[in-house]
């Protein structure tokens, strides 16, 4: 079974994981897309969750268009997808609305008119920045 398993899956021993880092294969899949919803900052998914949508794999970038529940990657076996569509988070068949995952990211920047700036702000050209 060990050689059905893509390279980034197969663990032969303490501290053979990334950066001899060993027993990342303890994680739940749900910890997993967690743990890769914190690193990356986007939505993450586990191969088995009910979602709809646009998703990349975190290993090789294979993006599928996904109606259904979420597969293994058909390229590398990975099972956490990334969501690639904008708008809000999707909500997976199963869990509450409105309830994101522990320390998912907040809503990204948002713009706001009419702010007056401290300082005055001047343009120079022709401005050499080398001695």
């Amino acid at each position: 079974m060990r050689e059905s398993l893509p390279p980034q899956r197969r663990q032969s021993g303490p501290g053979s994981g990334p950066g001899g880092r060993g027993g990342r294969s303890t994680l739940s899949p749900r910890e997993g897309a967690e743990e890769t919803e914190r690193r990356l900052g986007i939505p993450c998914f586990h191969a088995g969750q009910r979602v709809q949508g646009l998703f990349g794999c975190v290993a090789c970038q294979k993006q599928i268009r996904n109606r259904g529940v979420l597969p293994t990657c058909p390229d590398c076996g990975e099972i956490i997808w990334a969501y690639l569509d904008q708008g809000p988070r999707p909500v997976p068949e199963g869990e509450a609305r409105g309830t994101p995952p522990p320390d998912a990211p907040t809503a990204g920047p948002f713009v706001e008119e009419g702010v007056k700036l401290e300082a005055p702000v001047s343009v120079q050209e022709n401005v050499k920045l080398e001695p």
